[in-house]
């Protein structure tokens, strides 16, 4: 029996959190699925627990790599699978009941869709929920309160995510063939590369949305060399696509600018740096006026003049 979808799930040293994703996805109300499981080169007894697992459950596809990164663990992954559809599923994350079940009824009611995705939430250490990731994102909080409906086609849609890449990877659904035929990941767009595949198929098809939190998402803290990397990566991907969204929406070029612009701010900020945050600020606002730059702005400048005296003396 074909499924209907297929769970991708690269994992490296997940063997904490695994369990629980996998006990997220028997928990989806859809019978026809197949999960396919890639070990991304384990030293924490993953492997091992993933094997016995496949022994238990003939529905388990396993694949394991030589620490070849999340892009290619997916891509090799999709390849192997036989679903309708793809669903990615992190191993440190989870879904809540009946995710999946209402992306496909979504999907299937609106056949135009080559993708959707919903909201997440934020989880500490506690396992308390601090947010959700559109209260955060200006465009679909606005998106949220105009639709009534949980489910809604994303207007204008490579332009929406590409203003700012509100999409988490474990949120998403995807029509394989499409994934295939846009040669999935690439890997060589490094930290990324989900935001540009995102945009690669929205300017394909048309994308969906569902407002509720349906996938929590455990918080991880960001080295400062990583979050420097991932930053260039941005601005790669903002070089690659913004001429194509130009045409289509060029406030979501400003906007794109505007978020890279507070992400380096806020980089700056973090190490202590004021004055280059300050520059980062005014370019932000420069491209996309809004209140919260204005009080960036105000904060680099204590922080800059506290610095001074604090030099002086």
């Amino acid at each position: 029996m074909k499924p209907i979808v297929s769970v991708i799930i690269p994992s490296k040293n997940c063997l904490s959190t695994l369990p629980r994703a996998i006990e997220s996805i028997w928990q989806q109300g859809v019978s026809k699925i197949e999960i396919v499981i890639v070990d991304d080169g384990s030293t924490d007894k993953s492997w091992e627990w993933i094997c016995q697992l496949c022994r238990q459950h003939n529905n388990i596809i396993a694949l394991k790599l030589d620490s070849e990164g999340s892009a290619t663990a997916r891509n090799h992954a999709a390849r192997v699978a036989s679903g309708t559809y793809i669903a990615f599923l992190d191993a440190d994350k989870f879904w809540y009941q009946h995710k999946l079940q209402q992306q496909i009824t979504f999907m299937e009611e609106n056949p135009q869709l080559g993708i959707s995705f919903t909201n997440f939430e934020q989880i500490n250490d506690n396992s308390e929920v601090t947010h959700d990731r559109f209260t955060h994102c200006d465009y679909f909080k606005q998106q949220t309160l105009k639709h009534n409906q949980d489910a809604f086609i994303i207007p204008k849609g490579a332009a929406a995510i590409f203003s700012e890449n509100v999409i988490g990877t474990s949120t998403v659904l995807v029509r394989r063939d499409l994934y295939l035929a846009l040669d999935g990941f690439d890997h060589n767009i490094k930290l990324v590369a989900e935001w540009d595949l995102w945009l690669k198929i929205a300017l394909h098809t048309a994308i969906g949305c569902i407002k509720k939190p349906l996938t929590a998402s455990m918080r991880k803290k960001t080295m400062m060399s990583h979050q420097i990397k991932e930053l260039k990566a941005m601005e790669q991907v903002i070089k690659r696509y913004e001429n194509k969204i130009k045409t289509i929406d060029p406030y979501a070029v400003h906007s794109a600018h505007a978020h890279l612009s507070e992400s380096y701010a806020k980089y700056y900020r973090q190490k202590a740096c004021p004055t280059q945050a300050l520059a980062c600020d005014i370019r932000a606002l420069c491209e996309q006026p809004a209140p919260r730059h204005l009080r960036n702005i105000l904060t680099d400048l204590k922080l800059s003049i506290q610095n001074t005296i604090t030099y002086e003396y």
